[in-house]
């Protein structure tokens, strides 16, 4: 059919809310919605309005590798 990427089902929700994500990278939601700027997030307001937003695993997953530290 598709070449459709399948990603084996290691537990983790493939949506995250903006508190969530503020609970998961221990920071305020303004900085969350900061971090996902520019980036594709589904979002169920209507135009103009304010609403629920959601954001997929692989988008959290990019910005979460661009944010990790080498220790040496």
């Amino acid at each position: 059919m598709g070449s459709v990427p399948q990603r084996a089902d290691d537990g983790m929700p493939p949506f995250f809310s903006i508190p969530e994500l503020a609970d998961r990278w221990r920071c305020s939601r303004a900085s969350v919605y900061n971090r996902i700027r520019g980036e594709k997030v589904v979002d169920f307001a209507a135009r103009g309005k304010k609403g629920h937003k959601l954001v997929p695993l692989e988008i959290v997953l990019k910005i979460e590798s661009g944010h990790l530290r080498v220790l040496r």
